[in-house]
């Protein structure tokens, strides 16, 4: 949940109760503590790439996904595009960073208003995606393209969107992050980077079982494995639209 406090509690349980590995999937708010860590207990990161840092690592590289994504939209005559995120971290920084220029604005969610769940049940990050995009359609933005920094924000823009009787792709094209189920089924498909993240998985927990058996390891072992993430075009993205009528369709 972004709270390096927790993070470093469980840190200290997991190796105080002397677990066989660990897995990262998301980037360590004490990297060097986990690349000391993992000089006796098997420890492997699933996340961006981080050359810096002595561990066991499942890299993709979230710049070149980011790259991915502006030019399928470049390409579409999208010029305006709005980036909308939960409150940053390692990983959302290196998403936003690829290309940032006059044409893309960045609205991100106010960090104190975090929580984990929400009172009516509905996932915090969706939540974020309809309250943005509401604020944005408020301030008649003349953006073209809303980009969620993940599928489940960018769902709740779509939700969002739909609400206010506005059409995707028509009025909007949308985009998200990860490939998750929900982005195959929802109407419009939602177009999105797929981050392979079941091979991933199964990579890292293939690379802590390997480091397990020390015999079969030359030492030191660091072992880096790079992903290329994959463009998933689907129907929430088209061609940008040459005029916006304020009539509410």
């Amino acid at each position: 949940f972004r709270k390096p406090d927790l993070e470093k509690f469980y840190l200290d349980t997991f190796v105080g109760a002397h677990v066989d590995g660990i897995i990262y999937t998301f980037l360590p708010s004490f990297p060097r503590l986990v690349e000391q860590i993992s000089s006796s207990t098997p420890t492997v990161i699933i996340g961006e790439k981080l050359d810096d840092l002595s561990i066991c690592s499942i890299e993709l590289s979230n710049v070149n996904a980011g790259a991915m994504l502006a030019e399928h939209l470049y390409q579409l005559g999208h010029r305006k595009l709005v980036f909308i995120s939960t409150p940053f971290n390692q990983l959302t920084l290196a998403r936003e960073q690829h290309g940032v220029t006059d044409g893309l604005e960045v609205l991100v969610a106010d960090r104190q208003a975090e929580a984990d769940s929400q009172d009516d049940g509905l996932p915090y990050e969706y939540s974020v995606g309809r309250q943005l995009t509401a604020e944005l359609i408020r301030r008649e933005s003349m953006a073209t393209a809303l980009i969620g920094v993940n599928d489940m924000t960018a769902l709740g823009i779509l939700s969002e969107l739909a609400a206010q009787g506005l059409r995707v792709p028509r009025d909007f094209s949308v985009c998200g992050f990860d490939n998750i189920f929900s982005s195959s089924i929802t109407t419009p498909g939602l177009t999105t980077i797929d981050h392979h993240l079941r091979t991933r998985c199964q990579a890292a927990v293939d690379m802590v079982i390997t480091q397990s058996t020390p015999s079969r390891i030359p030492t030191p072992f660091v072992n880096k494995i790079e992903y290329t993430p994959q463009l998933i075009v689907r129907s929430s993205t088209g061609q940008s639209p040459t005029h916006r009528s304020s009539e509410k369709i």
